[in-house]
């Protein structure tokens, strides 16, 4: 919906300016108040419209997101207004791209913005969600308990991802010391020993004819090789960008080994979170189901699960839709279904989201306590075979020179 920027006269004959949010000039004009303050003029403020989304606010970390949400909660669990309680906590709230959008949000609450709309800033940590969440809250008037389930669902997502992250740290730190290594090794120091190896007048072994052979071919082609990966990746990209059908890289990563999976059940996971959030707000299935489509960060997710609100419109059973969809996991449309017949679909989408989040960090863990001893293993072989192609023939040649 648009701005407009409205001019009144007062009884003093002062001039009065403000933006003001509504979805026509007719609305705005109807829902104006008579009073002390006469109209003189409404025009539609463009410029508004395209700065609210402003690229100058960086993006919001999920630990100051998580702290004002519950100074929110607080607030009006304490009975004040969500316009006050927004402003409170943003007069006391650090300077940064948090309070930067608060104020944004503020202003567009004040001008008649829906609380729902005016926080649908990309910046925020799952916004699709939060958004959906405040539309549930709004609806039903338990903006409080939901918040707080908003909260409970963003920490257990930042504790995981520190989890991960955390752990994925030395493993990426060893596989790019060894790239690097190997790199070094076949393009740097193989060339100067085949010069040192065409001087001896002795059969290279086979497995140093094969590492001169490999380091030959990198020194020849690998600028090629990067540049032609690269060329592939823009032109995939951008066929993806051109054409919203296509999708390449999120389906690749779906079909990867076992990682694959803890994406699907980490997607399946969000899903029903936010649709036990909506549907505990008030908010019909099929509505639920417009908004919680549109959480899929994988777009081959989304792609296969879009036409899921038509057709629960069209008269269908929920369960039966994911069912059709094919590769999802047939516990998760099992489980709808149960909720389905008992009409506890709320609480089943909720036990069936903690559910995968448990299988989804049983997962990553045995993932991380393989990774590492495989990596260490792997590279120990990896500089083995360099080391023994590189001195076995200086080896050979000492022993015959004895």
């Amino acid at each position: 919906m648009p701005y407009y920027k409205c001019t009144f006269l007062t009884e003093s004959g002062d001039f009065e300016r403000r933006i003001i949010f509504a979805s026509d000039k007719g609305t705005l004009q109807r829902t104006l108040p008579d009073g002390d303050k006469k109209v003189l003029k409404i025009r539609r403020s463009f410029f508004t419209d395209l700065s609210r989304r402003e690229i100058s606010i960086g993006r919001i970390k999920y630990t100051d997101f998580l702290v004002f949400n519950q100074k929110l909660i607080i607030l009006l669990k304490a009975g004040v207004s969500f316009i006050r309680a927004l402003h409170i906590v943003v007069e006391n709230h650090k300077k940064g791209p948090l309070k930067d959008l608060l104020k944004k949000v503020e202003r567009d609450i004040s001008n008649g913005v829906p609380i729902s709309q005016a926080f649908d800033y990309p910046q925020i940590p799952f916004h699709k969600i939060y958004t959906a969440t405040l539309m549930a809250g709004e609806k039903s008037g338990q903006l409080n308990s939901l918040l707080g389930k908003y909260n409970t669902y963003l920490d257990k997502i930042y504790t995981f991802k520190r989890k991960v992250i955390k752990s994925l740290t030395y493993p990426a730190v060893l596989l790019v010391f060894m790239f690097v290594i190997v790199n070094v090794v076949l393009v740097y120091a193989i060339p100067k020993f085949v010069s040192f190896y065409e001087g001896m007048d002795a059969q290279l072994p086979a497995v140093t004819r094969h590492l001169i052979d490999v380091s030959r071919f990198l020194n020849a082609h690998l600028v090629y090789i990067i540049g032609g990966i690269l060329a592939v990746v823009l032109l995939l990209k951008l066929l993806e960008r051109f054409n919203r059908e296509v999708v390449i890289f999120d389906y690749l990563k779906f079909k990867l080994p076992f990682t694959g999976r803890i994406i699907l059940e980490n997607a399946v996971s969000v899903f029903s979170r936010t649709m036990a959030i909506l549907i505990s707000g008030g908010i019909t299935v099929p509505d639920s189901l417009s908004i919680a489509v549109g959480t899929f960060s994988n777009r081959y997710f989304h792609k296969k699960l879009r036409r899921l609100p038509e057709r629960v419109r069209e008269g269908r059973l929920f369960s039966d839709c994911l069912k059709e969809i094919g590769f999802l996991p047939s516990l998760f449309w099992e489980i709808v279904r149960v909720g389905e017949d008992s009409g506890n679909l709320e609480e089943v989408l909720e036990k069936n989201a903690d559910y995968f989040e448990t299988s989804i960090d049983t997962k990553v863990n045995t993932m991380i306590s393989l990774i590492e001893p495989v990596l260490i293993v792997f590279f120990g072989l990896l500089v083995a075979y360099m080391l023994l192609s590189i001195f076995i023939p200086i080896f050979n040649t000492a022993r015959i020179a004895r």
